[in-house]
């Protein structure tokens, strides 16, 4: 029995399609619970960019050698840092994009500047990348 080239092409476009189709709908997962460590030293974050997937659960643990206010914008959560223990900034990555993290000084020698007219300067210390599932 002979069969048409026209019918092999027929099946073979139509297993490549499978294929396809079969890939495409392995290639998202599940949101995670992610737990990453965070430490602020003279100025500067580490790491200074953190990569999560929209839908993850992130539970930031923010250490800080010097107190002040760990500001991640769009999503605007802001939380005190620098105590002896991390501090926990929990939330659901649900906005993709690079998001700035800034970091607002507190400490003695702040509260002097404050007094003495100088506003609180915000800085940026890193960012958050939370890409598409």
């Amino acid at each position: 029995m002979k069969i048409g080239s026209s019918k092999i092409g027929v099946v073979l476009l139509a297993a490549a399609l499978l294929i396809v189709i079969v890939i495409a709908a392995c290639g998202g997962s599940d949101p995670e619970e992610l737990e990453i460590p965070v430490s602020i030293v003279d100025g500067q974050m580490s790491p200074d960019t953190i990569e999560v997937k929209q839908g993850d659960t992130v539970a930031l643990k923010v250490e800080s050698e010097e107190h002040g206010d760990f500001h991640l914008h769009i999503y605007d959560i802001e939380k005190e840092v620098g105590g002896a223990e991390p501090v926990d900034l929990i939330f659901v990555a649900d906005a993709t994009g690079r998001f700035r993290i800034t970091f607002h000084a507190t400490g003695e020698e702040h509260e002097e500047d404050n007094r003495e007219g100088h506003e609180e300067e915000e800085v940026d210390i890193g960012f958050l990348e939370v890409r598409p599932r």
